[in-house]
């Protein structure tokens, strides 16, 4: 009999197939309503389970005696089963090589045949590392990008084969990160790469999703959730990579520029920078400062997204003294806000991701 550890393993409910052929495996024969009360079924149900298996080989009809109702009786199984799994597996063998025959039989007659996968599976950062910087590298005129931790990262092994991706300079980027979590390491830097090419920027309170759309002709989002490592969905149907594409736009629309270069003389501009210019063309960076210990380890905590009170248990100082090291280092930096800090700081190599 199937015990009931076995069951719970399987996680599946049991058919009611399997459970006449169980209770009927081992015993003499046994009229349908014994069955029926043994394993709780109604008499229709046992009737169909029975003809199933019948079809099958596995049981056979019992004459009655006079008088009696008809009986069933279970065949030895293992020799039954055996021949019965074998046939099935060829089944679905024959099944397996026609299905790429039976969905080009369906393309031809519907008008798609030619057509690629619309949408692919890529499975592990080091395949979807790979590809994103393919990507990034065989844009033509486009990326748009919304970004959200956790950021994808490279593995040592795969930064041994491949370079990061370079874009060409005639390749418009646009990103949206997601403001509360943008003094990170990861996004200071793409922010920073990007800053020579004139890349646009912009912040949102949220960013619905991880995405990136090139050319208005593939997109690459996370498969589930928001780690793109684990695996993404790699987008070729030209109707979902406009819905996409519009997304981003809305998003794109509802964000915030953000101010993000001092002036030349270090001054933090007044009013919004103009679209048309390169700020990156006119700033000149404040001469590198020097910090304290502390204040490296409030900065890199600040990087890792830890809050005032979280970094001062961390470093078991006061939440006060937190903020002094922060508003004094922001002086230092010539930021004015914790954002700025993150950008300066990184553009110094005083992140700890960033120092030699």
């Amino acid at each position: 009999m199937i015990s009931d550890d076995v069951r719970r393993s399987l996680d599946v409910a049991t058919p009611p197939t399997v459970r006449v052929l169980d209770h009927l495996v081992g015993r003499d024969a046994v009229p349908e309503a014994g069955i029926a009360a043994a394993v709780g079924l109604a008499a229709a149900d046992v009737r169909a389970a029975l003809t199933t298996l019948e079809a099958d080989g596995l049981v056979v009809r019992v004459s009655p005696g006079p008088g009696r109702s008809r009986r069933w009786s279970a065949l030895p199984p293992r020799s039954v089963l055996t021949t019965l799994l074998a046939r099935r597996r060829l089944e679905i063998a024959v099944w397996e090589l026609h299905a790429d025959h039976l969905e080009k039989t369906y393309q031809e007659a519907t008008g798609q045949a030619g057509d690629t996968a619309l949408v692919d599976v890529v499975v592990g950062a080091e395949q979807v590392g790979a590809l994103y910087w393919h990507l990034m590298e065989t844009a033509t005129h486009e990326v748009l990008h919304l970004a959200r931790p956790p950021y994808l990262q490279p593995t040592p092994e795969l930064l041994d084969e491949v370079d990061r991706p370079t874009m060409s300079p005639t390749v418009e980027l646009r990103s949206v990160y997601e403001s509360a979590t943008f003094i990170d390491p990861v996004s200071l830097e793409t922010a920073l790469g990007g800053q020579a090419t004139g890349a646009g920027l912009r912040l949102s309170p949220q960013v619905p999703l991880k995405l990136v759309v090139v050319d208005q002709k593939i997109a690459m989002l996370p498969a589930s959730g928001d780690d793109a490592g684990s695996a993404s969905l790699v987008v070729h149907a030209p109707a979902l990579v406009g819905a996409l594409t519009d997304l981003f736009e809305r998003v794109w629309d509802a964000a915030m520029p953000q101010s993000m270069w001092a002036g030349p003389d270090g001054a933090p501009p007044d009013g919004e920078a103009d679209p048309g210019t390169n700020p990156a063309a006119t700033w000149s960076p404040l001469p590198r400062v020097r910090l304290e210990q502390r204040t490296r380890s409030i900065l890199d905590l600040m990087a890792g997204g830890l809050t005032d009170e979280a970094i001062a248990r961390t470093l078991d100082i006061s939440r006060r003294t937190v903020q002094a090291e922060v508003t004094a280092l922001a002086e230092k930096l010539g930021a004015r806000t914790r954002f700025q800090i993150g950008l300066f700081a990184a553009e110094q190599g005083l992140l700890a991701r960033t120092r030699a």
